[in-house]
């Protein structure tokens, strides 16, 4: 039940963050170049955003996809919680990375059983 209300939640972020990647919204634009990343990889992120939003609606049906996807949205999240960190951020910019990171990995621990 947790990891239901999780994964939906989780995948309706991801989903919206994807969107405003593939808008190329400025903010993102100019976040993801503070954090030294190639502003040209923006689309590829939403990509990679989307399909674990997908995976994780999709996994509702199945279990195994359900831990897949939350096992590699908490390495994404883990990542950019490290990048905003190396750079360092702000708590202000660091947080939303970082709370996502502790979403999607009850996520995966809660789908495991």
């Amino acid at each position: 039940m947790v990891s239901t209300i999780l994964s939906i939640l989780l995948a309706a972020v991801c989903i919206a963050s994807a969107v405003a990647d593939f808008k190329v919204v400025p903010r993102i634009v100019e976040a993801v170049a503070r954090l030294g990343v190639p502003t040209r990889l923006i689309p590829i992120l939403g990509v990679a955003k989307a399909a674990g939003g997908l995976g994780l609606l999709v996994g509702l049906a199945n279990e195994d996809l359900q831990i897949f996807t939350a096992l590699c949205l908490t390495i994404y999240f883990a990542l950019a919680t490290f990048l905003h960190l190396r750079v360092k951020d702000s708590p202000a910019e660091t947080a939303p990375a970082g709370v996502l990171f502790v979403v999607a990995l009850v996520t995966f621990v809660t789908a495991l059983g």
